[in-house]
């Protein structure tokens, strides 16, 4: 869908039927749909920088972007990739603190945003709402966790396979396709890029993913958990 035809209500429409929002009661989704707003990004721009105050909870709906966060060095870490139906703002918003990481639109990506205002209102109405944003807390939480199991693996080819799965998770798009440069994709996992684009090679060559110009999709999963556990 090109993004002049998307409207509130469409789009709203898109993420009660995938991710957290689909997994919350009907009333609750009423009451959010009551405070979002549609927002559209171009590629590269800032949905919000490490540092800054909380703006509000985002759903993706169309699109995706690149989390990243500082390290040490004054350099940013991109630590992943997320599509359709990914929520995030969460947390520095409810500890009332800076954001922690770096939020940017990998591609011309639509979004729903929740006023800070609109939930401080709603949850003041209705505290039981707290659990519905801790579920949130609770699944990002989850795949940060997973990232850093990631990481954590000492076999290249394990560990690039590991990541192809959870990024493919992470963007449940019709066509499969993940829209991420090999660069990208090297620091994601902690490898060098001439270390990437081999074991991406040999993966095309059996059959297990499918490369494209700044995109790459899973073509057998099963291969790729094979790997993982041999």
């Amino acid at each position: 869908m090109k993004k002049d035809a998307w409207n509130l209500e469409r789009a709203l429409e898109v993420l009660c039927s995938r991710g957290w929002l689909s997994e919350r009661g009907k009333e609750i989704q009423k009451r959010l749909a009551g405070i979002a707003r549609l927002r559209i990004f171009e590629a590269h721009e800032p949905i919000y920088l490490a540092g800054q105050n909380p703006n509000g909870v985002f759903g993706l709906v169309e699109g995706s972007v690149k989390l990243a966060f500082p390290r040490n060095d004054g350099e940013d870490y991109i630590a992943h990739y997320a599509g359709t139906g990914f929520w995030f703002g969460d947390l520095a918003l409810f500890s009332n603190a800076p954001r922690l990481v770096s939020i940017h639109a990998a591609e011309p990506t639509t979004m729903v945003q929740l006023s800070p205002q609109g939930i401080a209102r709603l949850v003041r109405e209705d505290p039981k709402l707290h659990a519905d944003f801790y579920a949130l807390t609770y699944a990002n939480f989850r795949t940060a966790l997973s990232i850093i199991a990631n990481l954590a693996i000492v076999s290249v080819d394990k560990r690039i396979a590991d990541r192809l799965l959870l990024e493919a998770a992470a963007h449940p798009k019709a066509d499969g396709w993940v829209h991420v440069s090999q660069p990208d994709l090297a620091q994601l996992m902690a490898v060098s890029v001439p270390t990437l684009r081999r074991t991406i090679g040999r993966f095309v060559r059996a059959g297990l993913v499918e490369q494209g110009y700044g995109r790459i999709k899973v073509v057998d999963a099963n291969g790729l958990q094979n790997i993982i556990r041999g």
